[in-house]
């Protein structure tokens, strides 16, 4: 399949700071998107990048130990639990996946690089805007500790959840410029061990392949990784796709760019956390019918596909405890999934996740295809 070549991402535009901004940051040039990376995730920034200076501001310095503190709650309350899980419990059942499609998970590459390490490609779907990324050296220091402080509180509200709700994350993406998921997705590329080695806005071309585009004319974002501790049989760098783009049967159809898109990519494993049970409904038909029609292996909690439509077309594997859904999805009660959990197949699930994070109640499924 043809690639194209993408360009290292360098549109931040650097402005010289006005004489009168006596508390401006002095400008030394224009950060990577790796700088950025590394500096949201709170971890050592290289010694000539750009962004020391506002790394060692008091802004900095208290992002930087509130940051850490958030990465370790990550480690030790779920992704060391999902990333052991997943050793033990998925991988032994599947091939290394050579795509990911996680529809309706917005910027969530956290848990698809941990569930799913090493693939060489990622496609993540979400309506949450993209964003960009600050002019730190345009900005004055209140500026730059109101940006901070509200991305921390960002981060921190993904981290209790586990997932994204996007009227609240449009409200706030609105504040003190964290305009979308761009710094998100750099975050989440750093706390999972990658280094970003290039970044840019895309939209589909007419062939439904992507190029480089200016930011009001982009579709999504892609990022060019490479793991720092590399998974065994990994790719030497990996493909991470964030679109913005409508997933309903109104908006995802045969002949639309993105369907063209995700049909070049064939087979993989599909992901779907907390898809607010959207494939439940005839609106959400198409998406449905095309992961179960395309992937290989799908895993998911019980608000992705139907569990008896699910079960149809993969041999399924459960773990988890199933109770029925949360009060606001109570519409969706599946009785095939009471039966099949009261079956005993199930196997235990050592982390809650998507809806049911908090409890003992979470469900995973694994489907192989038959």
């Amino acid at each position: 399949m043809k690639r194209t070549l993408f360009i290292l991402f360098t549109s931040i535009l650097i402005v010289a700071p006005a004489a009168h901004h006596a508390q401006e940051v002095a400008q030394p040039g224009a950060p990577t998107p790796d700088d950025f990376a590394t500096f949201f995730a709170g971890k050592q920034l290289r010694g000539s990048s750009p962004l020391t200076t506002i790394a060692n501001s008091p802004a900095g310095l208290t992002h930087a130990a509130e940051i850490r503190e958030l990465n370790d709650e990550w480690e030790k309350t779920r992704l060391s639990k999902i990333r052991k899980w997943a050793a033990t419990d998925v991988h032994p059942k599947i091939k290394r996946p050579a795509v990911v499609k996680y529809m309706f998970g917005g910027p969530d590459f956290v848990h698809a690089a941990t569930v799913f390490p090493g693939s060489p490609e990622y496609i993540l779907v979400g309506m949450e805007p993209l964003g960009a990324l600050p002019d730190f050296f345009t900005m004055e220091l209140p500026e730059i500790q109101n940006y901070l402080t509200h991305l921390n509180h960002t981060l921190r509200s993904i981290s209790v959840r586990n997932f994204f709700i996007t009227k609240e994350m449009r409200e706030d993406f609105g504040k003190s410029g964290v305009e979308g998921v761009y710094p998100v997705l750099l975050y989440f590329a750093a706390l999972t061990g990658h280094e970003v080695l290039n970044a840019n806005f895309v939209k589909l071309n007419p062939d439904c392949e992507p190029v480089v585009a200016i930011q009001k004319d982009a579709l999504g974002i892609w990022l060019q990784l490479r793991e720092l501790k590399p998974t065994p049989g990994a790719p030497a760098t990996q493909n991470l796709y964030y679109f913005r783009t409508d997933l309903s049967n109104a908006g995802f159809k045969k002949d639309t760019p993105f369907h063209k898109f995700l049909t070049a990519r064939p087979g993989g494993a599909g992901y779907l956390k907390a898809a607010s049970f959207l494939m439940h409904t005839d609106s959400f038909s198409n998406i449905r019918n095309f992961l179960v029609g395309d992937c290989s292996y799908i895993l998911q909690d019980a608000s992705g596909i139907p569990a008896d439509f699910f079960a149809q077309y993969y041999n399924v594997s459960y773990w988890g405890n199933y109770i029925g859904p949360i009060e606001m999805f109570s519409e969706y009660d599946q009785p095939y999934l009471h039966q099949a959990y009261r079956s005993g197949v199930a196997k235990p699930l050592p982390f809650g996740t998507g809806y049911r994070m908090k409890d003992d109640n979470s469900v995973q499924m694994l489907g192989v295809r038959k």
